[in-house]
């Protein structure tokens, strides 16, 4: 009975450590979020700042998993190619190791209890005394912080202090240490299933510097343990990547292949590297002493996993391109590798991890929406001018289409951003959640507009209602409203919101796309008012439907360009009756 009671105690402690790493990297993740976009961005320059920016990302955020997740939900929307997406997971692997540092030198150094109720006070209390957006936030990884070390305290007062000297546990101990390679792969393989289990290889290494201090383990068996860690940890990016595009799996497997050659090379030399870490690294890690391990153990550990890592990027970072290769292999390229229009293209990733960067793969499924708008302009622009019927219907159909996508992605985008805010979002992110609403309504009702358009052309193709001046005018019209989509689109690709360039255009840009749309008001009144004076003057002879159905073609591409100023309102964080620029708020 003891005994299970030691168990639950043990699971418990790491249930709390588990939530306490969620929570810091969570309150992290929205405290440095524009950063990390920032950060990403950089990771396109070349090969080796895409290891810099894995690094930097990994130990802003506490999270192999959380980095690995994101680059390749970025890879799936096409914002890093597979070369630098493996830059950048080359870097989390060694940015990852952070953790294993932090653990060792405070949660075995100093009396825990002493800073981590303290801490997780201080962050509470951060949380709700003040008004800033990042004390709040810095708040949140605070308290993650202390649960996070007061689950390791736990972990080490769970494990009782004699059961070291157990000789039943000893003699099974020795039966399993890596001696020779048939126990030192079943070790890798237990510790790579443990961070399975736990998706958190953060979470199996303070447990496996735990028991090394402990003295149940000794020094090769928890080496043994973290490269197992290191395979099992690639198997979240795997499974983000299920359903994401073919880049996006390849980076989740290249992941998978670097870690696991780097474990077979580190294999095949493993006594030779436990002496390098030794010589490196002062102190005895063999001593039978507690109070020694405890100084000296975790040490060793952190040691061996930072310099694996390193060794292993510097390894296979000149051998990138051939890793790259290595992955087409197992998924082959195809002659079209593109997905159903209907589906979501840079929102099939497990982007829920990362909900802050979520906004980003968002921005770009919009503007694909959005794409199809511009799209529908295009058909409509030549459906006017052709004369071939069956072209013709070819032409009306591809707008009814495109129209019908739009529907359909509009009610998955809108599933998919209510799902999003009902996560742990900051208030800015929140604030555009909201916004990137507005925009996809706007998006949808754009599509309506051209779908209308579409079918009075076709209503009337036969009967031919419009004069040659009438054809010329809705032209004129439709272009200019295509020239007007495209700068929404542009907007939704803009990344830099936070700059102050952006700040320093954003009123220009705004004050541009205002005259735009008063100019195509103008317009629809100026070619209504010349089609009525060729009507009355006898120049033009049209029935009642005709002249309606000319009306309702024009009226309906003067919405578009509404609809079009809306999303630019939005997402220059403007009010129609106010140009003073207010980011993240949505326009009325």
């Amino acid at each position: 009975m003891t005994g299970i009671l030691q168990l639950f105690n043990l699971l418990g402690a790491l249930s709390l450590f588990l939530f306490g790493m969620k929570m810091m990297s969570d309150g992290l993740q929205k405290a440095s979020g524009d950063k990390l976009r920032s950060l990403l961005a950089a990771a396109t320059a070349n090969r080796f700042t895409a290891m810099l920016c894995g690094v930097f990302i990994t130990g802003l955020v506490q999270s192999s998993s959380a980095t690995t997740v994101m680059v390749v939900g970025f890879t799936s929307a096409g914002l890093l190619n597979l070369y630098q997406a493996l830059g950048v997971i080359f870097g989390a692997n060694i940015g990852t190791t952070t953790t294993a540092w932090i653990v060792s030198l405070f949660g075995f150094k100093i009396q825990i209890s002493l800073f981590a109720l303290p801490v997780i006070a201080l962050g509470f209390f951060m949380q709700f005394i003040t008004r800033r957006a990042l004390w709040r936030r810095m708040g949140e990884t605070l308290v993650g912080f202390g649960l996070l070390f007061l689950g390791l305290a736990l972990m080490k007062d769970a494990i009782p202090a004699d059961l070291a000297s157990n000789e039943h546990l000893t003699a099974w101990l020795s039966r399993i240490s890596p001696t020779h390679l048939g126990n030192l792969l079943i070790l890798i393989l237990s510790g790579a299933v443990l961070t399975i289990v736990l998706q958190s290889s953060s979470a199996v290494m303070a447990m496996t510097l735990t028991c090394a201090a402990a003295g149940l383990i000794d020094f090769p068996a928890a080496c043994a343990l973290v490269l197992g860690e290191n395979v099992g940890t690639t198997v979240t990016a795997n499974l983000a990547a299920l359903g994401a595009s073919k880049n996006a799996r390849r980076a989740a497997l290249g992941h998978f292949l670097f870690n696991f050659i780097g474990v077979c090379w580190v294999v095949a030399i493993f006594p030779h590297f436990i002496r390098l870490i030794d010589y490196l690294v002062p102190g005895s890690p063999y001593t039978k002493e507690t109070a020694v391990l405890s100084a000296v153990l975790p040490y060793h550990i952190s040691a061996f996993h930072t310099v694996f890592n390193v060794l292993n990027t510097a390894l296979m970072l000149p051998l990138l391109k051939p890793l790259a290769k290595l992955t087409l292999v197992f998924i082959p390229k195809t002659k079209r590798e593109d997905k159903n229009e209907y589906d979501l293209q840079f929102l099939s990733t497990g982007f829920m991890q990362t909900p802050e960067l979520a906004l980003v793969a968002m921005r770009k499924e919009l503007e694909r929406m959005m794409g199809f708008v511009t799209r529908m302009s295009d058909k409509i622009i030549h459906a006017l001018k052709v004369q071939d019927d069956r072209m013709f219907s070819q032409l009306i159909d591809d707008v009814k289409e495109a129209e019908k996508t739009t529907d359909v992605l509009e009610h998955k985008i809108n599933a998919y951003l209510t799902q999003l805010t009902h996560g742990n979002l900051s208030r800015h992110a929140v604030a555009q959640s909201f916004t990137l609403f507005d925009v996809l309504n706007s998006i949808e009702r754009m599509g309506d507009c051209g779908e209308k358009i579409a079918r009075i052309l076709e209503k009337f193709h036969t009967k031919e209602p419009f004069s040659q001046a009438d054809i010329d005018n809705l032209e004129t019209i439709a272009r200019d409203v295509k020239k007007i989509t495209k700068r929404p689109r542009r907007l939704l690709l803009d990344f830099s919101q936070q700059t102050s360039f952006w700040k320093e255009q954003a009123k220009r840009v705004f004050n541009e796309a205002v005259e735009d749309e008063k100019n195509l008001n103008a317009l629809r009144k100026q070619l209504l008012r010349e089609r009525r004076e060729r009507i009355v003057s006898g120049q033009q002879t049209v029935s009642p439907d005709a002249i309606t159905a000319y009306a309702d073609i024009v009226n309906n591409f003067e919405r578009m360009g509404d609809y079009a100023l809306r999303i630019d309102e939005n997402l220059l964080g403007f009010h129609a009756q106010d140009s003073t620029p207010q980011p993240g708020e949505r326009a009325l």
